[in-house]
Parts: structure tokens; sequence; C-alpha cells
């Protein structure tokens, strides 16, 4: 509401004494004061009703204006029942001030003047008294909407629609992610059609775990009400997810320590399994683990919760090593495609992460009597995950069978003896003769000892590979005719490269 709102309705017919100019001004509540100095009970941006019983002569007029302005109010209506009329001493410190006044007739009351603009702010009030009647998120999106005149959605940074009014088309979702990364929020979206999102606010870190809201419709009039109504429905929202994260964290403290015991050899199968099914997971069906670092255990674990949300199987995420680990509960044909799951919805995340990496590891689909195997195996992958060079990694069970699950199981002082062992005196040797012998040697390996296409490769001769190549072996000492040699090489190149990118 605008303060020239008020003044053009006829039904209040007020008179405006000074500020003409100031007629834009938001109108953001209202107050109905008689002190002389009402500061401490102002926030800013009210429209001051007053008696003026405050005024004993005309110096306090200076005062109270005085007091209005350094709270940031929008404007003063001044009753008439007392004096018959605004005093000139107050009108003469509006002007001075550049506060916006008006002259309330002796026909309307006060309260008549403030149900108008409160009235601006029903639907504020409305959504919150909705969320404490125990509302639910749909039914407070469809409020919203309704006062704002568009579709609203609440997204997660993980990729998922967490509530919405309609089908949200996946561009738009996709474009909505990209601009919410950017962290400039609230901001409008341009595209086919006009959007506009802002935060919810919440404790969830990193940015990858927040939600935010996403109207789309006729915005283009996009004033301080709709941004005043998009405030408060971000509050609801938040009030909301802290429901649902609660609702989390039981069911996970439950699960972990259930989950360490199984670990730990103190726990059988059997007892992780009741405190499953009182997470609300049937352990009647198939399941898979996964577990996920993305820097210390708290964001780990925040950031697989709305990750295993974003699936939409059944799951619960516990705390667990040094990240955190879900249980996903399915039939086995659901469970099947989980790891591609999740790698489109880690894509997603991905914008949100900031400097953090994430490495997720999926197990293989397993009946609920095999556990613990499943949780090892989650492990293993997510410790090959954190070994690749890329951001965001998902390695599946299927990946283990592979030369990088040894390399990333090996403690780190014994790949880097290893790898110094195989490499140094070539990496001494370039450096000293400005020499690229070590990545000859890698592209000659990877074209498994092709001499044309690792010449190809390079852009060299034939010969100068071949000159190359025996160089190699003059220096380390070792035969690259021999498989056993090569195999070696390769695993301290592949060694290199993945501690090289850490």
């Amino acid at each position: 509401m605008l303060l020239g709102d008020l003044l053009s309705d006829p039904e209040l017919g007020l008179v405006l004494l000074t500020g003409a100019e100031q007629m834009d001004r938001p109108v953001r509540g209202v107050y109905i004061t008689d002190l002389l100095d009402p500061r401490r009970y102002l926030s800013g941006g009210e429209l001051v009703l007053s008696g003026l019983v405050w005024r004993n002569d005309p110096s306090d007029s200076e005062k109270f204006v005085a007091a209005l302005v350094d709270a940031g109010v929008a404007g003063l209506a001044a009753g008439t029942a007392r004096l018959g009329h605004a005093p000139p001493d107050l009108v003469q410190a509006c002007q001075r001030y550049g506060l916006p006044a008006f002259e309330v007739p002796l026909t309307v009351s006060f309260t008549t003047l403030a149900d108008r603009v409160q009235r601006r702010f029903a639907p504020r009030r409305e959504l919150v008294s909705a969320v404490a009647a125990g509302a639910n998120l749909d039914r407070v999106l469809r409020m919203a909407a309704d006062e704002l005149g568009a579709d609203c959605w609440v997204v997660s940074a993980a990729g998922w629609v967490v509530g919405g009014t309609a089908e949200l088309a996946a561009e738009t979702r996709r474009a909505a992610l990209r601009e919410f990364a950017t962290g400039h929020l609230p901001r409008p979206v341009r595209g086919d059609e006009p959007c506009v999102l802002w935060p919810v606010e919440s404790d969830a870190e990193p940015r990858a775990a927040a939600w935010f809201v996403l109207a789309r419709g006729e915005l283009a009039a996009w004033d301080e009400e709709h941004e005043a109504i998009a405030t408060d429905l971000g509050t609801v929202v938040a009030l909301l997810r802290a429901r649902v994260e609660e609702t989390r964290r039981i069911a996970g403290r439950s699960v972990e320590a259930a989950l360490r015991r199984l670990l730990d050899g103190t726990s059988t199968p059997a007892e992780v399994a009741a405190r499953l099914e009182t997470a609300g997971l049937p352990t009647g069906q198939h399941l898979r683990a996964v577990a996920l670092s993305a820097g210390d255990q708290a964001a780990s674990t925040t950031v697989l919760r709305e990750i295993a949300a974003a699936t939409g199987l059944a799951s619960v995420t516990a705390a667990l090593g040094e990240g955190a680990t879900a249980l996903f509960v399915a039939d086995a044909h659901h469970l099947a495609d989980l790891d591609v799951r999740l790698r489109g919805i880690v894509a997603d995340a991905e914008l949100g992460l900031g400097e953090r990496r994430l490495a997720v590891g999926v197990s293989d689909v397993t009946p609920a009597t095999a556990l613990r195997g499943a949780l090892e195996e989650a492990g293993y992958a997510r410790r090959l995950a954190q070994r690749r060079p890329g951001r965001a990694e998902v390695v599946a069970a299927a990946e283990l069978a592979s030369h990088e699950v040894l390399l990333a199981s090996m403690p780190d002082e014994l790949r880097l003896s290893y790898r110094h062992r195989l490499l140094a005196e070539l990496v001494a040797y370039d450096s000293a003769h400005n020499c690229d012998l070590v990545r000859t040697l890698r592209v000659f390996l990877d074209c498994s000892g092709s001499w044309s296409r690792c010449a190809q490769q390079l852009h060299v001769h034939v010969n100068t590979l071949r000159y190359r190549i025996q160089r190699i072996e003059e220096i380390t000492g070792r035969d690259l005719t021999d498989f056993s040699s090569r195999v070696d090489f390769y695993l301290a190149l592949q060694l290199d490269r993945a501690m090289t990118a850490e």
C-alpha cells in the first residue's frame, strides 16, 4: 500500500497537509500514539495516527515530528477531535523534516483508517495463522498464489520441487537453480515467462541444501505489497522446513546409533532392522546404502538429506564416519537405477557447493540382512569418488571391480611412496632438461603401447618416440616391453593424476 492509495480513497476523505511529491511511499503498517516520543515502539514504514494529545505548545510539534522522522515512518495522519484542525506549527515541522502529513476528518475514526491499512496485510497474517493451525506446504502455497496472482513453488537447491501449485517445467527449474546459485536474491528470472525467486531462510549449509521460493505469472507490477507477501511466505516455509528437519534428525539419530554398533560388531542385523522399521523403512524389501562426503560431517548430513529427498524413495540419513550415510529401501526394480538418478541430482546440487567437493558412493542392491556389507561397499565407493578429479563425483559399486578401488584403499603414505619410487627420477630429469618424458610415458600407456597412435597424439615422429621410450627405460631401469612394468607405471601415473587433482 502507498500513501497515495489512502489519499485517493473517497471513503476516508483524508486532507493532504504536506508531502504531495511523496505519495509513492509504501506503508508497511499502522501505529496509533499520543506519546511525544514514540520511537521505541516504531520499526519504520508505519503510518502514524495521532490525536495530538501530546501537544502543549508549538515547540512540541518539532520534537514529535523529529522523533517520527528518526524512526523512519511513512507519514503522519493527524486527528482533529481535540484541536479541531492540524495546527500550523505541526504542518511547518512536517515540511521542514520532509514528512508527509494528512488531516483525518471527524467523520472517520482511527479504527476505520487502521483497518483499511491492515486489510492490505491480511494475507500475510493468514499465512502465519494457517501454519500455526497445521496447514501443509501445498495449502500455504495456494494461499500465497491467490494473493500474488502467480503460481508458486518451493524448490530445493539439490534440484527437487518440494511443493507447488502447478507443474514446473524442467527448463524453468534449471534456470532458477542457476540464478539461485549466484546468491543475489530476490531476483527476477527472464525467460519465456517472467519469474521471481527469493530465499527461504534457514541454517542449512552449504547452499546446495537450501530451499528457495519461485513465483511465475503476471509479475510485471512486482511492488512492495508483493514483496511483503513473498517475504512472509519465505518465513512460513522456513517454519515448515524446520518441522521437516526435526523429523529427519530424530529418525537419523536413532538409525545412526544402530549403524555404528553394526559396524563395530556390537549389534546384530535384526536389531538394526528394528530401528529401521521404527524410522519408517520396511526392512522386508531390498536396500542400497549411499555414503556422501561434502567436507565436514554436518554439511555432509544436510546435503545428503536433500539429495535423498530428491530421489523420491523412502530413506533415512545419518551422520556416519567422515561424512553421512543414507539407506534407501524399495523393491529391487526401483533401486536398480538409483546411482543414475543420483548423478542427475548431484549435477544440479553442484551449482550450490561453493568451494566444496562432493563425493558419493553407492552400494549394490542387497537384502536388509546384508546391510553391513552394503555400508562398507558404499564407503569404498565414496573413497574412490574422492580420488577422482571432478568437483562432484558419484561412484557405484559396479565400478569397484577396477584398479581404482585398490589405489583408493591405500594409505596416503603408501600411495606417495609408490608414486615416488616409480616416477621421481623421470620428474627430476624432465625438470633438469626441460623434457616431457612423464607425459610421453602416460600417453604411450594410454595408447596401450601403440607406437603409431602415441606418436600421432604427441605430434612427433615414431623414431623420436622410440628414442624417448628408450631414454625412459635407461633412467628408470625398467623394461617397457615387460607387461608388469607397464602395469606398475600405469598405476603410478594414475596415482600422480589423482594426487595432483587433490
